[in-house]
């Protein structure tokens, strides 16, 4: 226990970040440009990357959002052990969809959150830098 607690799940974490990251950095945009490129307009272009995009890092994040939720909901490991303890535990609880618990809640607040990203990574940059951009 003690500070090395803090250090619970954190390679899960990790992972869940990279691929919520590559998310909003790099699918989002490149489905949002690729509609775009279809004849969607704008606002419903960032709208459908944020919603392709948020789904697909959700997808491929969760199963580590839920081992990492699990093993720091049991800081005393009374259940859940390493990272490999804790996936074989849930495994044996509910077989794969245990991994996605939780998955249609989560996946909406994160295509919000990439739309919101999205929006901010347009306009932000306008407001700190005007003097780069021409109206």
């Amino acid at each position: 226990l003690g500070p090395l607690g803090m250090w619970r799940g954190l390679l899960m974490s990790c992972g869940r970040e990279g691929i919520f990251t590559a998310g909003y950095l790099g699918m989002g945009p490149v489905f949002s440009h690729k509609l775009q490129e279809q004849g969607w307009a704008e606002v419903s272009s960032k709208l459908g990357g944020s919603i392709c995009g948020g789904i697909i890092a959700a997808s491929l994040s969760h199963p580590m959002d839920t081992i990492k939720t699990c093993m720091q909901g049991d800081i005393k490991r009374e259940t859940y052990g390493t990272v490999t303890q804790t996936f074989s535990t849930l495994m044996k609880e509910s077989g794969p969809q245990r991994f996605f618990s939780g998955w249609a809640w989560r996946t909406g607040r994160m295509c919000c959150a990439m739309g919101i990203m999205t929006e901010c990574s347009y306009r932000v940059p306008q407001l700190l830098f005007p003097h780069h951009y021409t109206k």
